[in-house]
């Protein structure tokens, strides 16, 4: 990966992989988190890549910041 790639990725909320942007089928989730593909997959989420969304959530109750 070239470092203008790794420069415009944004960083997987749950196993810290790079998720390029358009390249990967990522769930955005809270103010600006991501989950990688495989991570939103192995906690419950489906995606339809012939409608190019995700059609089930993953769970992601335990990433989102809790008020202080």
């Amino acid at each position: 990966m070239r470092r203008s790639e790794l420069d415009q990725a944004t960083e997987c909320a749950d196993c810290g992989a790079p998720i390029l942007t358009g390249a990967e089928a990522g769930f955005g989730f809270g103010e600006d988190a991501m989950l990688c593909s495989t991570c939103a997959t192995r906690r419950g989420g489906s995606y339809d890549a012939r409608q190019e969304r995700w059609v089930r959530p993953p769970r992601v109750a335990d990433l989102l910041d809790e008020p202080s």
